[in-house]
């Protein structure tokens, strides 16, 4: 009778090519899961604009955006971590969230529209003097990120079940 035989170097290749696609797959909901996570923090963050009723022409709003030209959406993916920072570029964003102080009398060029709002305008001839004085931070996205955290793990939760109905499917 003859000799059967196996080349188990083959099954170590199915073995690696199966377990490169399910690593694939996993980076892939992983992925899916954060990136949900990260357009939900960003929503947020603008819902909490709006209820401390933070003055904005849109700027603000949009830079929380994803997608918006001041809006930060950057990935960091190595072999031990799959990192998303979101945020804002605005400097005022920061300044608004932290608090800043004016140290010196300085004119502010702009005007002001019909609503009464004042329009900053670079190139204008008119505006006002700004006084030195302190403005108390108003904390949106460290009370956005401690609310977010809280619900966290159930977002997760939800979105890995979501991702993995996909994958049934």
């Amino acid at each position: 009778m003859g000799e059967a035989t196996v080349n188990i170097h083959d099954f170590d290749g199915l073995y690696r090519k199966l377990q490169e696609m399910q690593h694939g797959v996993i980076e892939k909901v992983i992925r899916n899961i954060v990136e949900a996570l990260g357009e939900t923090l960003l929503n947020e963050l603008i819902e909490e604009i709006g209820r401390q009723d933070l003055i904005d022409t849109g700027t603000l709003w949009n830079s929380f955006t994803r997608g918006d030209e001041e809006n930060v959406w950057e990935w960091d993916i190595d072999r031990n971590a799959i990192t998303l920072e979101v945020g804002s570029n605005l400097s005022y964003a920061r300044y608004l969230n932290d608090g800043y102080t004016i140290e010196k009398t300085h004119f502010v060029p702009g005007y002001w529209n019909s609503g009464g709002s004042f329009i900053y305008a670079p190139s204008a001839k008119t505006g006002f003097m700004a006084r030195p004085r302190t403005f108390i931070g108003r904390t949106y996205f460290d009370i956005t990120v401690q609310h977010f955290e809280g619900g966290m793990n159930e977002l997760i939760v939800q979105r890995l079940e979501k991702e993995l109905g996909r994958g049934a499917a």
